[in-house]
């Protein structure tokens, strides 16, 4: 059964059951802080559990029962994945859930149901096993009368069938209960062990645990009182991978449908073979790639903090062994494909975005790989004084892993093509040492943050928060009130980096999108240059900052001066109002703002929008925004108390929390009837002309029905408009047209390198029969009754000698023929040597050991590169004769 028939066949199970059927929410906890990633089927779901009306958008009346496959995201255990059976950083979780209706009874037995019925799953009811609390005598009553024998029912402590883990004991208190596991029992194919060992060892390839019911029925109480919930919960969650798994017969779930065409395309890039070692890497690129996929799809970007840091640590564990199996190109954004290719149907984000995902993914791989190529030029230097047999000291290998994040197993296998190993207990030692000064690094910072911040609240709570003076003037004078660089100063000499706390302000605080601003503070005697500012949440702003000259003390009065770029800011963030109101009278009142960022050098918008958007209505939104520009409006605003605001219509920004009062920004024009009104605490021009020109450069997808769209405006706009008519002129001239020719042209030159790439593709094909036709009749051998011939062939290509081998296995009859070109390899079986068990990868795998090349494939087709066909020629009979069963 396939994976999509799993995942199907259960939702319509449970809609048959009266349960709304909901799609995957985002991976991306909604007003969650305390979650990086949805880790299970319920977490969306968790205000319905602790009591909010069950109301979902679109779909009408409460909805007390629901069922999902929810798309989540577990990283705890990063570096297993590839080297077990049964570790995913994603996967998809069937669940069906219950806010306060049915409970034990009809989750039982509607599990048992779907799992058993012919109609659904059809598993064989004398193969599953149960787990339950050991004091859940209900759960034991009703497995017991849908027909699961007592012996086959087994009681564990709260540390295995409660939820939360040892709730009881331990907390935390809140909403908890008994919980209860479905095995399935796969058979001695898949492991000697029995259930008796696994009660033991909790371990096992043989029995696969496929679902968990919650039954969360209690509200724990201070001291572990558990007082019953006045209506209990249902909620389960089913591993569909697992599911799969069991349901297709194979070994893990890398076998299953919705892997295989990840695991052949990585043989197809790498040209190594999916078997031994090498499938630790093939499973690692293939499971992070997914992974990496669904994440950026749902509007996650890389980045050294939060969500970013960890795809960016899939991504990287990915390139890592993409390089162990020979990929010095980057590759994922090409697996990104498959992804959107298998999964897209069910998750139409992932097609929907896939452009921008394979971009951010071909950037940062490329990056890594650049870091990959240093640390090994720093391997090659430490290397070359060692001989074979000499050891590469751990110290020296972490050094490459701490300073380049140059990965243990690389320098193993680099220093082992030299006979060189490596101390890899003293590179354990060392990354321990590392780890410790860390923590008590850490420890420290944490010390001196707590201390800063009672310096910050104590200020505030004397002082109030620093007055922003910057809406009208970019200086002023002031005094510092307080100097932090981890810890209060009371002066700061030249050299030193520091945060400033000034009484008054010109400097903008970054927030709304708009960047912090930057400039200098001066005294007599010294000045400091200011990097950025920040605001804590008391209303501080934090100037970050160098001293230059002098020293700095507290109390000092100073002279604030804004860098004047701070007016390009203010044209892009004006613009980027315009730009909103523009995109909602083009597109509609559907698009809603989703996150901005407005600097001097540009600005960006993101807005919510499910399909791309038309060249010609791109091109309407940028004329509206021109057009109001050069109206010249003024840009007002006012203060206002936040529902009046709201009433009026003003739109709130992405992300933003707003006070009682708020601060109005709007423009408002008869020319193309413009109005727009935000509640914004940014700095804007005082009339829309000061803008001067607004030029979209950019229009794309960043997440599931998220756009985004880039701009320039002022002279940084006509500065990018000269550059491309110039570097547009420049391949005119080059052409030999005029610049309004050039599509003409390049369309006709697209349709001549089609023509020719065919004719080049015929003339291989016609050097390929030439020289068959040509060459003496080749001499067809014989090994194990297996028959065989080998040919060398000139100038060719893989897929020309694909073409080759079909004909010379068709005129010859034979059950093998590997065909060869300069280093290249192509090995083809016949349809009798595939029924008598030959594997055509088996063979490459053998002769790449043999001949230097690396080569890949399944079945009836081979093929590889970088062979010494010589030696590939002469290693074939031996070959052949271990692989013919």
């Amino acid at each position: 059964m396939k994976t999509a028939e799993i995942r199907e066949k259960f939702l319509q199970f449970f809609q048959s059951k009266g349960h709304l059927r909901l799609p995957s929410f985002s991976v991306v906890p909604q007003d969650d802080p305390t979650l990086l990633f949805i880790n299970a089927g319920m977490t969306p779901l968790k205000p319905y559990f602790l009591g909010k009306k069950p109301v979902f958008p679109g779909y009408e009346g409460e909805w007390h029962r629901v069922t999902t496959c929810q798309k989540s995201v577990r990283t705890g255990d990063i570096e297993n994945v590839g080297r077990t059976n049964r570790h995913q950083t994603v996967f998809e979780m069937l669940g069906n859930f219950s806010f306060g209706d049915y409970f034990k009874k009809e989750a039982i037995e509607w599990a048992w149901e779907f799992l058993t019925d012919k109609k659904w799953l059809g598993l064989e009811p004398d193969r599953i096993y149960v787990t339950i609390y050991k004091d859940d005598d209900e759960a034991f009553e009703h497995w017991t009368r849908v027909g699961v024998p007592p012996e086959r029912i087994h009681r564990f402590d709260a540390d295995e069938n409660f939820w939360p883990q040892n709730a009881p004991t331990q907390g935390p208190n809140g909403p908890c209960g008994p919980c209860s596991e479905i095995y399935y029992d796969r058979g001695p194919a898949f492991g000697s062990d029995t259930w008796a060992d696994y009660y033991h060892t909790r371990e096992s390839n043989r029995f696969v645990e496929l679902w968990n019911l919650v039954f969360p029925q209690y509200d724990r109480k201070e001291g572990g009182l558990l007082e019953p919930l006045p209506r209990p919960n249902i909620d389960t969650g089913m591993g569909l991978s697992r599911v799969a798994m069991v349901l297709q017969g194979v070994r893990d779930f890398y076998e299953t449908d919705e892997f295989v065409p990840l695991i052949q395309k990585i043989v197809e890039l790498s040209g190594v073979s999916y078997e031994g070692p090498s499938s630790v890497a093939h499973r690692v690129i293939a499971e992070h790639t997914r992974a990496v996929s669904f994440i950026l799809a749902d509007g996650v970007a890389f980045s050294n903090t939060g969500r970013g840091y960890v795809v960016r640590r899939l991504l990287r564990r990915a390139v890592r062994f993409g390089y162990l199996l020979g990929l010095r190109q980057p590759f994922m954004y090409k697996l990104a494909v498959v992804v959107a290719e298998v999964m897209g149907g069910v998750y139409p984000e992932l097609r929907e975005n896939l452009e921008a995902i394979q971009k951010q993914i071909r950037i940062e791989e490329e990056q890594f790989l650049r870091t990959l190529e240093s640390g090994i030029k720093r391997l090659e230097a430490m290397l070359a004084p060692l001989a074979p047999g000499d050891t590469l000291s751990g110290q020296e290998a972490f050094t490459l892993y701490d300073t380049y994040g140059f990965p243990l197993d690389l320098t193993v296998e680099i220093a082992g093509e030299r006979g060189i190993r490596v101390d890899t207990e003293g590179f354990e030692k060392a990354l321990e040492e590392q780890q410790e000064r860390a923590r008590a690094k850490a420890a420290f910072s944490k010390e001196l943050f707590q201390r800063s911040h009672q310096a910050l609240a104590a200020l505030a709570a004397e002082y109030g928060g620093t007055q922003f003076v910057g809406y009208e003037t970019l200086e002023a004078q002031a005094q510092v009130k307080l100097l932090l660089a981890g810890e209060l100063l009371e002066e700061a000499p030249a050299g030193t980096e520091v945060q400033v706390v000034l009484d008054r302000t010109p400097f903008y605080a970054e927030g709304g999108g708009q960047v912090g601003d930057s400039g200098i503070l001066e005294w007599e005697g010294g000045w400091a240059k200011v990097f950025t500012t920040q605001k804590n949440p008391d209303g501080l702003y934090l100037h970050m900052a160098q001293v230059e000259e002098g020293t700095l003390k507290a109390g000092t009065g100073v002279r604030a001066l804004v860098d004047i770029h701070r007016r390009d800011t203010e044209k892009n963030h004006t613009a980027t109002h315009l730009l909103h109101a523009a995109l909602r009278a083009v597109l509609g009142p559907h698009v809603q703002q989703k996150g901005s960022y407005v600097g001097p050098d540009r600005l960006r918008f993101d807005f919510s929008q499910f399909e791309p958007i038309a060249p010609k209505d791109l091109a309407r939104v940028e004329l509206l925004v021109n057009r109001w520009i050069q109206a010249d409006f003024p840009v007002t605003y006012t203060y206002k108390p936040l529902e009046e605001a709201r009433k009026e219509g003003a739109m709130a920004l992405f992300g933003e929390k707003y006070g009682d009062v708020v601060r109005v920004v709007s423009v408002e024009g008869s020319v193309d009837h413009v109005t727009s009104k935000e509640l914004c605490g940014g700095c804007h021009v005082r009339r829309t002309g000061e803008i001067g020109a607004f030029v979209v450069v950019a229009e794309e997808a960043v997440a599931a029905g998220v756009r985004r769209i880039e701009a320039l405006t002022g002279n940084a706009a006509v500065v990018f408009v000269r550059e491309t008519l110039e570097r547009v002129g420049r391949l005119a001239r080059e052409l030999g047209v005029s610049p309004e020719a050039l599509p003409l042209r390049v369309e006709k030159l697209q349709e001549e390198l089609r023509a020719r790439e065919k004719d080049v593709e015929r003339l291989k094909l016609e050097l390929a029969r030439a020289q068959l036709q040509g060459a003496s009749t080749p001499l067809i051998k014989e090994v194990g009754g297996q028959r065989y011939l080998t040919v060398r062939l000139e100038g060719l290509e893989a897929g020309a000698l694909r073409n080759a081998a079909d004909e010379l296995l068709d005129k010859h009859k034979a059950d093998l023929v590997a065909v060869g070109s300069g280093q290249n390899l192509v090995i083809k079986l016949g349809k009798a040597a595939l029924e008598r068990g030959l594997d055509a990868g088996v063979l490459m795998k053998q002769l790449s050991a043999q001949a230097g090349g690396r080569g890949g494939g399944r079945g009836a087709l081979a093929q590889g590169g970088g062979f010494d066909l010589d030696k590939a020629f002469a290693a074939l009979p031996e070959a052949l004769a271990q692989a013919t069963p």
